[in-house]
């Protein structure tokens, strides 16, 4: 049996980035794991873009959805946030996708899964609810809004920044 590391980077020719980011959202291997998977392998056939993809990681997104407003924030220099942060709320544990903790201001990115699955649609309103209950400010991106105007999430993003 392959461990998590090992698996996720051997998965990423099939899975792309998805399978790095399946691996840290599961907390089954930490980004470190990851890297030294790659570098107890030196010589495999895939390792640069497996390289691109861990250094792209760095802020440990959970989907492709995340990774791309990773880079988004990062290209234009929107800094303070924190990527993933656990709150807990009235007993329950949540994850905020991208968190400005001074501005209160919670950023959720909503992938491919979240318009398909009923599940996941649900909890996402129940999230959003239960953050709005305790002071935080969401905004709701897609992942069509971070591929076709990046131009406007950025400034969406400023703006309520500025507000805080």
């Amino acid at each position: 049996m392959a461990a998590p590391a090992l698996a996720a980077i051997d998965l990423v020719e099939q899975m792309g980035g998805d399978a790095i980011d399946a691996c840290l959202r599961s907390r089954r291997a930490l980004l470190s794991d990851l890297w030294a998977a790659v570098q107890a392998h030196a010589n495999r056939e895939g390792n640069r873009e497996i390289e691109r993809l861990l250094r792209d990681s760095r802020d440990k997104p959970w989907s492709a959805a995340e990774r791309r407003s990773h880079r988004l924030l990062r290209q234009h220099r929107i800094l303070g946030w924190k990527a993933n942060h656990e709150v807990w709320i009235a007993g329950r544990q949540y994850f905020i996708d991208i968190a400005f903790l001074q501005a209160r201001l919670a950023i959720e990115i909503d992938g491919r899964f979240h318009e398909d699955d009923h599940d996941v649609f649900e909890e996402d309103r129940l999230r959003q609810n239960a953050l709005v209950r305790a002071g935080w400010r969401v905004l709701r991106f897609t992942y069509a809004m971070l591929v076709n105007n990046p131009v406007y999430v950025v400034a969406i993003i400023r703006a309520a920044l500025a507000d805080a």
